[in-house]
């Protein structure tokens, strides 16, 4: 679909002034807008699985631990495929809520890609450089869009995402060094046509939901202060957008469509993406595995 018909659609979740900014943006941003149980049980459920990697040594198929990682003081990067982790990220990543805001951004027919709930500890050893996020995982067509919950307040000082408005709508930067490795971040040297010095931080207060289209330019700086910030993210795409390559994170739900109908025809954007690595042969990490052998 094409986003002139999907904002003809009456909006579910968001208000149609977020989806026109989403659009003419690539981002928006909804203040505090989770119901506040949910948010409780979401941050529940993130202090027990941060207590759980306590018994880990090393990172797993669901914990990615940093390098200051121990019993003592954890330091989980990410926990993947939480909605294979534990029933309840399912049962969020498939409720009214959620598919409802990826319902207003992607239209009626919404299929789910991955999930990941990432944690930016003190101290920046999570920086995440500049990139876009559809050179890791290309799909047919642009709808892709990374849905995120704070689960914490957010300000300029915890390090939040940042997005280059509008673009969404320019061109797909490679991803890979001068060397042809994968970084998954932009070379420094195309940063300035990025337009990076232009970003804008996406703060607000716990419970807000932040939507980034998968072209759009986006990183985020060190955490400053002496609190953990974490942020979980679900990935939707239109039900007529598929993958042409290996998903770099797939889960047992990858490809389900959660609201509406399947397609019958692939919707085929002319704009092309670079191909990634092979990651069904490579494996991959994570981002931040990625670009920190830069």
């Amino acid at each position: 679909m094409t986003p002139e018909d999907i904002i003809n659609h009456p909006p579910i979740i968001l208000s149609q002034e977020e989806r026109k900014r989403y659009f003419s943006e690539g981002y928006t941003s909804s203040p505090a807008i989770t119901p506040p149980e949910l948010l409780k049980k979401i941050q529940q459920m993130s202090a027990d699985f941060l207590e759980k990697s306590r018994e880990l040594e090393a990172s797993n198929e669901f914990f990615d631990l940093g390098p200051n990682h121990s019993s003592q003081t954890p330091h989980v990067r990410r926990l993947r495929r939480p909605v294979d982790a534990h029933p309840f990220f399912w049962e969020l990543a498939t409720s009214e809520f959620l598919t409802g805001i990826a319902a207003d951004l992607v239209g009626p027919d919404v299929k789910f890609h991955s999930a990941k709930l990432n944690y930016k500890w003190p101290g920046g050893g999570e920086i995440v450089k500049w990139h876009q996020d559809i050179p890791a995982w290309p799909h047919t067509n642009y709808s892709p869009v990374t849905i995120g919950i704070y689960l914490d307040d957010v300000t300029t000082k915890t390090g939040p995402l940042a997005c280059v408005p509008g673009s969404h709508n320019g061109k797909i930067f490679s991803h890979y060094d001068l060397n042809e490795n994968w970084t998954g971040s932009i070379r420094p040297d195309e940063e300035n046509e990025a337009g990076v010095a232009d970003a804008v931080n996406l703060t607000g207060p716990a419970g807000t939901v932040i939507a980034i289209n998968c072209r759009t330019v986006h990183g985020s700086s060190s955490n400053l202060t002496d609190q953990t910030r974490p942020l979980l993210l679900f990935v939707y795409s239109s039900a007529d957008a598929f993958p042409w390559t290996a998903a770099p994170t797939p889960t047992s739900k990858t490809g389900e469509i959660v609201r509406g109908i399947s397609a019958k025809f692939p919707h085929i954007d002319p704009r092309p993406c670079p191909v990634p690595p092979d990651w069904a042969r490579l494996g991959y990490g994570s981002i931040f595995t990625a670009q920190s052998k830069m």
